[in-house]
């Protein structure tokens, strides 16, 4: 069985959607199909060396669409990969036509157009959600949800006016709901928090000093200001792991307290995760956050930006995983220091209540019931494609 990958980036731009696309190549790999992987271009200015995979890896695949080209993809900052297919649909289709399987990584342009008709040649298609222009623009003012509402009937208006039939593969409510909306077949629709973090690879210490740590890149999307502000705080021990663009800043202004470890090995993130308390996910949006995930993985409580659907999701999924606070410094540091003061009336107590929490979200976040999940999408798509 021969399975395209296509939407994300090229990998060596390491998102959160590359890594999703990574991550999903390699596990139907092992479920022994045949996986290529097309990556759709990188902002230059970027660097990285292409690495080897055990599948099929097709970087900046389309190079004739200048939507996909690496002065747009950096102007636009990445907003232009949604574009990519507007003009070229029919070279896109003949570089991908020749699969069995098709999972887009997110609803673009290039699913409307490549998608549909591969759809209508019989061919199994999942539409992937891994990053959504509605999600972004629905929280916003009432100018940004009509050009929401404009991109959905562009790129779903033929397949539901035709009745054209797509499995969808939902990260989190917001999304699930927002396809039942557009009148998607519900049964098709499948909500599945795909992610690759294995609970058994993290750990969750009882420490006696209390920390809260941010783990993501340093972007403006991440929610940086956030730090910018949190940073000046006194009396917070906090941890800020990754780099980007925003890291020579927050250096300039950090105060005793603060510890910028930059990018850190696996090994020495899975012992900073454990020895912290709290984590701060103060992104403007996000469709899941694994960073979150690896938050639970190792007993922390998480306090999430309430604009981000994905952490809100998550947080949701029960009380004891934490909670969702307008996106402001004093929200944040009210909820932080709320926390520290639990934590100093009972350490015991706290430390029994990391590792419950650590416990009830492996049994919904953890890699291998995810993957079974996903592993179960795709055949129920392929053997309806095939009955219909």
């Amino acid at each position: 069985m021969k399975l395209a990958i296509i939407g994300s980036m090229n990998l060596e731009f390491a998102g959160g959607g590359e890594e999703n696309a990574k991550d999903i190549a390699e596990l139907f790999t092992r479920q022994g199909y045949d996986v290529t992987l097309f990556g759709s271009g990188i902002p230059r200015g970027y660097d990285g060396k292409i690495k080897k995979y055990n599948f099929n890896y097709i970087p900046s695949a389309f190079p004739f669409d200048i939507m996909a080209s690496g002065t747009i993809l950096r102007v636009s900052k990445i907003l232009s990969i949604g574009l990519i297919g507007i003009y070229t649909s029919r070279k896109i289709y003949d570089v991908v036509k020749d699969f069995d399987v098709y999972y887009f990584i997110s609803p673009t342009i290039m699913f409307r157009t490549v998608g549909y008709r591969l759809i209508r040649e019989g061919k199994t298609v999942i539409l992937g959600n891994h990053g959504t222009f509605f999600e972004v623009l629905d929280t916003f003012g009432a100018l940004s949800r009509a050009y929401s509402r404009i991109l959905t009937k562009l790129i779903f208006h033929k397949f539901l006016k035709k009745g054209v039939k797509f499995f969808v593969h939902t990260q989190n409510k917001f999304q699930s709901q927002y396809y039942r909306k557009i009148k998607c077949n519900s049964e098709y629709i499948r909500e599945i928090p795909y992610n690759n973090v294995k609970f058994s690879n993290y750990g969750c210490f009882n420490n006696d000093e209390f920390s809260v740590v941010y783990l993501g890149r340093l972007v403006e999307s991440k929610g940086v200001d956030m730090l910018l502000a949190l940073e000046k705080m006194p009396g917070i021990n906090l941890h800020i792991i990754g780099k980007g663009p925003y890291m020579d800043k927050l250096i300039q202004m950090k105060n005793e307290n603060t510890v910028i470890h930059g990018y850190v090995p696996a090994e020495e993130k899975v012992r900073l995760l454990a020895g912290s308390d709290v984590m701060i996910v103060p992104s403007v949006n996000e469709s899941l956050s694994i960073s979150a995930i690896e938050g639970l993985a190792s007993g922390l409580y998480l306090i999430v930006s309430a604009t981000s659907m994905g952490p809100r999701y998550i947080v949701r999924q029960d009380n004891i995983f934490g909670v969702a606070v307008s996106r402001t410094p004093r929200a944040f540091l009210r909820e932080i220091e709320r926390i520290k003061a639990i934590k100093e009336r009972d350490k015991t107590d706290y430390y029994k209540e990391k590792m419950l929490r650590r416990d009830i979200a492996a049994k919904m976040f953890d890699a291998g019931i995810v993957d079974s999940l996903l592993i179960e999408l795709f055949k129920d798509a392929i053997s309806k494609t095939k009955d219909n």
